[in-house]
């Protein structure tokens, strides 16, 4: 678990630069929004900080282990994380209507949380092993078989947004290793027609909750003080930032305590209302630069199971952020999605840095060191 000069030379220091300033707006902005420092509770934002060094500190012996470990590893980690759902089922704690947490009182981990982190591992492996021959029926069905059993305990929790993560990281992955694209539209099509089964079924499978967002989502003036009272106050908080925003602290909307979740599912409202349109926009930009940065890794890998494994990390932060940021100004249905380093959560800030740890890994041993 050493590191020699050769590997050190080859480390993105950039890329972890970039990660800690993102984290560093997600403090600041939770400071705020819980009003940490105007009379508030400090809790969330002093977590937030530990969560942060735990994160650095694993995203530390992550880099230190070859990543070709994890691909030895892969049932292991698959068949541990997969422990740790049915633990969920036989002992996890209901929060906000989901039974999705393992943990004691106020405080536990989410292990759909390292799901994602897991499928990745295992997709990418079996995409090697398969030699990218993804078109394959019998080795489809091998794909299908690992993402099913944990999608199903995911979706029973209920956890949706979760699972839709799931479905997108593989979907990514998968195209980026040549699934043609008839089958990709022919999967579209059959998840269209079995949400439509899920939505009409006489069956109560789709949760109350999930069909009031869903119905919000395509109808968001219809009720603006009952299933419609998020999105309309994230709105208006969004817009109240203009340019420049109303300044650290000074957000009537989380001052006022009217925008829900405002240090977690809704944290990029209080941003773009407190900093404006040009805090928005820097967040944004440090965004796509990690993303370049990880599209950049995922080329010059020594391996296809390198390579994938930060395809399928690129895909998981760029829907998060996509869905995150779109739920805020009504362009996305409300989930429980957060923004990756930024919102308030402790498995999601230890999953976010396991995986650039990853990537980071990934792209220091992208040449074959000679001891």
């Amino acid at each position: 678990m050493t590191l020699n000069r050769k590997m050190l030379k080859n480390f993105d220091f950039s890329l972890l630069i970039n990660v800690i300033f993102i984290c560093m707006i997600g403090v600041i902005t939770i400071s705020s929004a819980t009003r940490a420092f105007y009379g508030g509770s400090k809790r969330y934002f002093i977590l937030q900080i530990v969560w942060i060094l735990i994160g650095l500190g694993l995203l530390a012996v992550t880099v230190m282990i070859d990543y070709a470990t994890f691909r030895m590893y892969y049932k292991v980690i698959y068949f541990f994380n997969l422990a740790l759902l049915g633990l969920v089922v036989a002992l996890g704690q209901v929060t906000k209507g989901a039974n999705s947490w393992l943990g004691v009182g106020s405080l536990g981990i989410q292990p759909s949380e390292f799901m994602k982190l897991s499928l990745i591992i295992v997709f990418a492996k079996k995409i090697e092993d398969f030699e990218g021959d993804v078109n394959n029926l019998k080795n489809l069905g091998i794909l299908f078989l690992y993402a099913a059993v944990p999608l199903f305990m995911i979706y029973k929790q209920p956890d949706l947004g979760t699972v839709v993560i799931i479905i997108v990281i593989i979907v990514g992955m998968l195209f980026m290793a040549g699934l043609n694209l008839k089958v990709i539209f022919w999967g579209l099509a059959a998840g269209i027609a079995a949400f439509l089964g899920l939505w009409y079924s006489p069956l109560p499978i789709l949760k109350e909750h999930q069909r009031q967002r869903i119905s919000t989502f395509f109808n968001q003036s219809a009720d603006t003080i009952g299933n419609g009272w998020q999105i309309t106050q994230s709105k208006i908080a969004i817009g109240s930032g203009q340019l420049f925003g109303m300044g650290f602290g000074k957000g009537l909307q989380s001052e006022g305590k009217y925008l829900p979740e405002s240090y977690s599912d809704f944290i990029f409202s209080v941003l773009g209302e407190e900093f404006g349109f040009v805090g928005a926009l820097i967040l944004i930009i440090l965004y796509a630069s990690m993303l370049f940065k990880c599209i950049k890794i995922s080329h010059i890998a020594k391996d296809k199971f390198g390579s994938m494994v930060v395809i399928g990390i690129m895909w998981m932060f760029l829907f998060q952020m996509f869905q995150n940021i779109g739920m805020t100004v009504g362009l996305m249905p409300i989930t429980g999605i957060t923004l990756p380093f930024v919102s308030y959560g402790g498995s999601s800030m230890l999953t976010s840095m396991i995986s650039i740890g990853l990537v980071l890994n990934i792209g220091m041993r992208r040449h074959k060191i000679n001891f």
